[in-house]
């Protein structure tokens, strides 16, 4: 639930931040509810706000070089809300207000970037747009696993690597935020209605937008990417299917050729199991051909996939691994029959063919 406070009638730090710890009170206290929080981003509405910093006791990096980082600015409860544990250090509490230290929580990717052999903890930085030049340095107090605000297939490379910073609300208050309601059970919309009465019977005039759920939003953004993924796994679907016939052709045919061939091998005393390895071993030779050069292709073709996965890498080895079984188990079985009907030659009516 997206709720964008008006600067005509919060003008002011005290305002925004009285307005935001009556909602939460009010959420809170709601049936259902087991808890609320605030975030000026959350995961998945591609929200992008950057703000450059310097690390306090280092050398000042020239005007324009300053390093760069994500922001946001959540309540205490956002990285409970959303499943978040707190790897080092502490989350944001009750000390955490307006008038004393200014603190701030760092991603994984922050912490190795910037403090790769010390321990960033209690470690102060210098927020370039700050817009109180005297404002005392920032203190890292925890460290939380990254966070994904940008929607599958909408990713911008160099943000993915971009390291993140959090900052209390209640020390930073912004004007725009989204509510996060965490409900005990049912439907989260349910609560909708009644959240809506809480802003008003706080701003008779305060609007609310964007009533959803992270799952939702998450299954909007993956629409056009499941369609792609489906599409592709019907076009391997299909593929599979077809090789798999043309292997049975090819193997087929190479049977009824060698029909002569093969009466002569049994009638010189090879064993029916001899020719069955011989006949399905010269199959999977084409098919270890076959997957060989497929796998040069797949590697090949990684960088372009890419952008396709999240989660797995484009070599995954276990992914690869699934393929390569599941092809090797397909052509095995077209290759099976060809070898099957190989052992079924009477050796005195292939040599009477020719």
């Amino acid at each position: 639930m997206l709720i964008s406070l008006p600067k005509a009638r919060y003008d002011k730090p005290e305002k925004i931040a009285a307005f935001h710890v009556q909602l939460l009170e009010r959420v809170r206290s709601l049936p259902g509810v087991a808890g609320a929080a605030i975030g000026a981003n959350v995961p998945f509405d591609n929200t992008e706000w950057d703000s450059s910093f310097y690390i306090t006791g280092a050398p000042k990096p020239q005007p324009g070089k300053e390093p760069s980082t994500e922001v946001n600015i959540v309540s205490p409860d956002y990285f409970r809300i959303l499943g978040m544990p707190i790897l080092r250090g502490r989350g944001f509490g009750p000390q955490d207000v307006a008038g004393r230290p200014r603190s701030i929580i760092i991603d994984e990717s922050f912490a190795r970037r910037y403090f790769p052999n010390v321990d960033p903890i209690g470690r102060h930085l210098d927020d370039n747009q700050s817009m109180d030049k005297n404002a005392p340095p920032l203190t890292v107090v925890g460290i939380v696993p990254r966070t994904r605000n940008e929607a599958p297939g909408e990713e911008n490379v160099e943000r993915l690597h971009l390291p993140q910073m959090h900052f209390c609300a209640a020390q930073f208050p912004a004007e725009e935020n989204t509510l996060l309601v965490k409900v005990s059970s049912g439907d989260p919309l349910a609560l909708a209605n009644a959240i809506k009465k809480e802003v008003i019977a706080i701003d008779p005039d305060q609007p609310v937008a964007a009533v959803s759920t992270i799952e939702k939003n998450i299954g909007e953004s993956l629409v056009a990417r499941r369609l792609t993924m489906t599409l592709l796994g019907v076009f391997a679907g299909v593929a599979l299917v077809l090789a798999s016939v043309g292997l049975y052709g090819v193997m087929a045919l190479s049977v009824t050729q060698r029909t002569r061939e093969l009466g002569i091998r049994m009638a010189l005393g090879a064993a029916r199991r001899d020719v069955f390895r011989l006949v399905l071993g010269q199959g999977m030779i084409l098919v270890s051909l076959g997957i060989g050069l497929g796998l040069i292709g797949a590697i090949a073709a990684s960088r372009a996939l890419s952008s396709l996965l999240y989660g797995i890498g484009a070599l995954d080895v276990s992914a690869l691994a699934i393929a390569i079984a599941s092809l090797t188990f397909v052509a095995l079985l077209a290759c099976w029959l060809p070898a099957r009907c190989a052992t079924l030659v009477d050796p005195i009516q292939a040599l009477r063919t020719e």
